[in-house]
């Protein structure tokens, strides 16, 4: 069952989106999103498009909202292709583009026609045929009498791409009913609600938690594209401080660039009272940029209660756990190594957003409790259940969890396990809330205690001069031997020293070192822009990394691959 379309038979009055384009919003009504949607499907039907997957490779938010829902109505399978913006250049994108479609298999290739051209070569490139242009919407054919169809796969969703070839995971139109109801009554959406995004809509985040949540919900919601948060994260913070929009998501870099960029005169004669949800997911929280955040907010009615961390992933439609809302979030600090199946000791514990601990590394905020629906246990190596303050592997179960993968390799098209989801992340659940470490990949022994990348970078960034997001740590083996690469994308070398004395005492000296600093831009990262580790590595052993070697202690420069850990490379996130 899909009933994320139930509500283009009544589309809720003067309820709907508000785009940002040309300085200003504009909403485009409900009603008139349906009818887009199904001129849409008509225009897929005049041109042999009924069932399949159709990849949709459309940047602009109001063009692509028509055409996904419009997609689904046709009785086809929408799979969003992220922005060529995302990559490094054309060249970059293509190939990647392609890789996408080679594991897609469309039916067809749905764009715009600002993206055509680069359409036309990622489909030459895949031998996917020619891409169907979307006309201006006063060309779309007239859908009268056109029936809506449902295609039993809702949703390919492809996950961020952070190693590996593109896998696309196969949401059903149950899988996707189940998360976007249990994301209401995690938040407990009411019609009162409105939201606010500028995540893209190629991501699952952006796509599940904020678009069709909203549309579902029939709850007005802002939507701006990554670009325009960019230019001025105040036309963001504008949404709930001078429209009274209650909801939103973003990653833990969107409230710190908020909070460095937005200048006092913007924040004048705002009113933040009414902002009752503002989700972190997609990458870890640090606790001092959420206090920084609250801090800022405050003098203008923001509540830190407000703050809402969560933990989701593509293989789980989206959500799977979330502090609920006006409760607060809890962080802790736990003590020493975290091992699989050691029970986990806390040394210190407080609230985020009230609570501004000095140094932000070591200290986890809470990820909340499973959504409804969602059940959420942490396992030993084995998938043997660990009692609860006990770090292990993260497993999640439910009717959120989906179908499989869809891949070129036929070795990944398999469905998930029965006994639940191993996601590969590492974690602890503490009085029933989940708390993410980081991928198990992402880690190395040291001294019998494991440490993580995340924990790394988070004690990195804390050192002055080194910006919060520019900042990326692989780690692996090079000749028999641990090894770390740290890049870091600022100038000057005057946080060289800082950097390798948190380095020494995080690790030892059977792990080789290498620190870089490279110019912005350098750090591979994923379309959600996550750090693309493996890729990070695999540059730094070819020589192919970019930047300046500023502190190395080893005399090779041969790198291995990191061991692969034994849990499905999947590609979670704290969403």
């Amino acid at each position: 069952m899909n009933a994320v379309l139930d509500w283009l038979d009544s589309p809720a009055p003067e309820r709907g989106i508000h785009y940002y384009r040309n300085g200003g919003w504009h909403l485009s009504d409900y009603a008139g999103i349906a009818s887009a949607a199904r001129r849409t499907a008509a225009f897929l039907h005049a041109n042999g498009v009924t069932k399949g997957v159709v990849s949709l490779l459309i940047e602009e938010p109001e063009t692509f909202v028509p055409a996904f829902l419009g997609t689904m109505y046709a009785g086809a399978t929408p799979s969003p292709i992220a922005s060529p913006v995302a990559f490094g250049g054309h060249e970059a994108f293509t190939e990647h583009a392609a890789a996408v479609l080679g594991a897609a298999a469309p039916a067809a290739v749905l764009t715009d026609g600002r993206l055509a051209p680069l359409a036309g070569a990622a489909c030459a490139k895949a031998g996917a045929g020619r891409p169907l242009v979307l006309p201006a919407p006063a060309g779309l054919p007239d859908a009268d009498g056109l029936a809506r169809r449902t295609a039993e796969l809702a949703l390919l969703q492809f996950t961020s791409g952070s190693s590996g070839t593109p896998k696309g995971v196969r949401v059903t139109g149950d899988n996707l009913t189940a998360n976007v109801r249990a994301i209401h009554g995690w938040l407990g959406v009411t019609s009162e609600d409105s939201c606010s995004s500028w995540l893209p809509l190629y991501h699952d985040m952006g796509l599940i938690g904020t678009f069709l949540g909203s549309v579902v919900a029939q709850i007005d919601l802002w939507l701006m594209s990554p670009v325009d948060f960019i230019r001025s994260p105040a036309r963001w913070l504008d949404c709930h401080g001078r429209h009274g929009v209650t909801i939103t998501t973003a990653p833990n870099f969107g409230y710190g660039y908020a909070t460095s960029r937005v200048r006092d005169e913007e924040l004048e004669n705002t009113d933040f009272s009414n902002w009752r949800v503002a989700m972190s997911g997609a990458e870890r929280v640090d606790a001092r940029v959420v206090a920084d955040f609250t801090e800022r907010l405050a003098p203008y009615g923001f509540d830190s209660r407000a703050l809402t961390p969560c933990y989701g992933m593509a293989e789980t439609t989206l959500a799977v756990t979330g502090v609920r809302p006006g409760v607060g979030a809890r962080m802790v600090r736990p003590a020493g190594p975290l091992n699989t199946g050691v029970p986990v000791t806390v040394v210190g514990s407080g609230t985020l957003g009230l609570d501004r601990p000095e140094d932000a590394a070591g200290w986890i905020a809470s990820c909340g409790t499973p959504v409804p629906g969602t059940a959420v246990d942490v396992v030993d190596d084995d998938g043997a259940p660990l009692p609860d303050g006990t770090f292990g592997e993260i497993r999640v179960r439910g009717t959120s969890v989906a179908d499989g993968y869809e891949s070129s390799d036929p070795a990944a098209n398999r469905p998930f396990g029965e006994d639940g989801l191993r996601t590969g992340d590492a974690g602890f659940l503490l009085d029933g809330e989940l708390y993410v470490v980081g991928r198990i990949g992402d880690s190395l022994k040291v001294r019998g205690r494991k440490v993580h990348a995340e924990d790394l970078e988070a004690a990195l960034v804390s050192v002055p001069g080194v910006p919060p997001g520019r900042c990326a740590v692989a780690l692996g083996a090079r000749d028999g031997r641990p090894g770390a690469v740290i890049v870091v994308e600022a100038p000057g070398d005057g946080w060289l020293e800082a950097v390798t004395g948190t380095l020494r005492s995080a690790l030892d000296t059977s792990v080789a070192v290498t620190v870089v600093r490279a110019r912005r831009g350098t750090i591979p990262r994923t379309s959600s822009g996550k750090p693309r580790r493996r890729l990070l590595w695999r540059r730094a052993g070819e020589g192919t990394l970019a930047g300046d070697v500023l502190h190395s202690t080893h005399q090779h420069h041969h790198l291995t691959e990191p061991t692969a850990p034994t849990a499905p490379q999947l590609d979670g996130a704290a969403t």
